[in-house]
């Protein structure tokens, strides 16, 4: 189930100076079906009027759309040839299309852009369609009043479009009437057939299209409408009289419509210009308005009084919010999709997340502190474990490397050779070496813990490496060999490839 708000917006004061004082405004909370399998069963199922009354923005209940509707006297609805041109650019070129209809200037007005017309221009080119003209600074202060309110969705929409459409009536055809017979040379002759014998040849036809009867509704304006005498064009009313002035509501088609507020005196003056059609009422308008097509009707006395207005108004709303483009709220108006968010719905799910990052970062500084710990602590044990050996050795940044070379250095006291000692580097490499030819060994050195070697040109150095690695040592290529006079005491070096032979994990003392 889905919850609408209702709210029908009041008249734009003339004799009030801006900011605007909104009061309490009528407003009625529906509850309509939706999501059912059977969408048409829904469709016909009547809304649900929950709640109805008076009340200013802040007190109204939450809803998960809501709707405005403007005063059908604040809306102008136009026609004009309107051009393909982005949205930016139709914002600026829509005053221009409008400002022939207004008698004011079109600068300070808001256009939005409704429908196309059936059949007018062509899809590529200019066509024929509506255009909906309400103050800016109205419609601003308006949605400002509703900027707290709790609601996912938002419309506004004009009142005279909101109207049920009546049905269309056929007009009947009249029937032909006997006509006397004219006496002629030939003999008698109708005066039909005389007619077509000497009219031309082309022959009118009778409109026979359906004929769309009005909706017009009758209201009693409210008490902050009432008390503005510069909507009139009559002088003030008395102040017995504020409670007589009407707000009538005219519906003439698909979309057409006007909006007046009236006294008695004008509103009896203007049924002689009224289109013909349905008129409807509030309880107010049933008993007091001098309207003789409501005279007669009363509403039943188990319906309330709001209850059957907003009915009146329930049965063709729903018609119109189906066009998305009636929307009145466009352009600058128009709502962002940040606020089609149910973002009240996702507020458990962020509270989540939040909660998880905040104990992922948690958990990582944690985890980070334990860590940093140990390493300070297995750091103590190293430097701790080389003083007890070493006494005399100052503390240094790097106890493992060392330690390794105060082993070292014991080991060649001792008179035991290391693995990166010539001898021990010479006898892996020789017996790594036993497949090579006689001549393709051409130099061999020594220097700083490191076998410098070098082959004659085209040796298969892929064998020779495999084996110096089984034997336990490590070759690699000398890219930056030392030069000639610091290797074999200034004679020239010879040409070929250049090695490096280390015990593997070895370091040069």
């Amino acid at each position: 189930m889905s919850t609408t708000l209702y709210v029908r917006l009041p008249h734009r004061p003339h004799d009030q100076p801006q900011p605007w004082q909104f009061g309490a405004m009528p407003f009625a909370l529906v509850r309509t079906p939706v999501g059912d399998k059977n969408r048409r069963q829904a469709a016909e199922q009547a809304p649900e009027l929950l709640r109805e009354g008076h009340a200013v923005p802040s007190e109204m209940p939450p809803a998960d759309r809501l709707v405005l509707i403007v005063a059908a006297s604040d809306v102008l609805l136009t026609a004009a040839m309107v051009p393909p041109l982005p949205p930016v650019r139709m914002r600026l070129a829509l005053p221009n299309l409008v400002e022939d209809v207004l008698a004011t200037d079109a600068a300070p007005c808001h256009i939005a852009l409704g429908p196309a017309f059936d059949g007018a221009g062509s899809a590529r080119g200019p066509r024929r369609r509506l255009l909906m003209v309400t103050d800016r600074a109205w419609m601003r202060a308006a949605l400002d009043q509703f900027a707290e309110h709790k609601h996912r969705r938002r419309h506004v929409v004009a009142a005279q479009l909101c109207l049920p459409l009546a049905a269309p009536v056929t007009a009947p055809e009249p029937a032909p009437e006997p006509e006397p017979a004219l006496a002629t040379a030939d003999g008698p002759v109708s005066p039909a057939r005389a007619a077509a014998q000497s009219a031309p040849t082309e022959v009118g036809t009778v409109d026979t299209s359906p004929e769309q009867p009005a909706t017009l509704v009758v209201e009693a304006a409210t008490s902050t409408l009432a008390q503005s005498a510069l909507l009139l064009d009559t002088a003030a009313p008395a102040p017995g009289e504020l409670s007589r002035l009407w707000q009538l509501t005219v519906r003439t088609g698909p979309y057409e419509g006007y909006g007046l507020l009236l006294d008695d005196r004008a509103l009896s003056t203007w049924q002689l210009l009224a289109p013909a059609g349905q008129w409807h009422g509030d309880n107010a308008a049933l008993a007091n308005a001098p309207v003789p097509a409501l005279q007669g009707k009363r509403p039943p006395m188990h319906a309330s009084r709001a209850s059957e207005t907003w009915r009146i108004w329930l049965a063709g709303i729903e018609e119109c919010l189906q066009q998305p483009q009636l929307d009145l709220a466009q352009f600058e108006f128009a709502q962002g999709r940040m606020d089609r968010w149910n973002v009240r719905a996702w507020r458990w799910p962020a509270l989540l997340v939040v909660a998880l990052l905040l104990v992922q970062i948690v958990g990582m500084n944690v985890q980070w502190l334990t860590l940093r710990k140990e390493a300070k602590r297995l750091e103590a044990a190293q430097v701790d474990l080389l003083h007890t050996a070493f006494p005399n050795v100052p503390p240094v940044a790097e106890p493992i490397l060392l330690m390794r070379r105060q082993v070292e250095q014991l080991r060649t006291a001792s008179g035991r050779s290391t693995p990166n000692d010539f001898l021990p580097l010479a006898d892996g490499f020789a017996r790594a070496a036993r497949d090579l030819p006689p001549d393709a060994l051409l130099q061999l050195e020594y220097r700083a813990a490191t076998l410098y070697v070098t082959l004659k040109p085209g040796t298969n150095t892929s064998a020779l490496q495999n084996a110096v690695r089984q034997a336990g040592l490590q070759m690699d290529e000398d890219r930056s060999p030392p030069d000639a006079a610091s290797r074999s005491g200034g004679a020239p070096a010879p040409t070929g490839s250049h090695w490096t032979v280390k015990a593997e994990g070895g370091t040069a003392s």
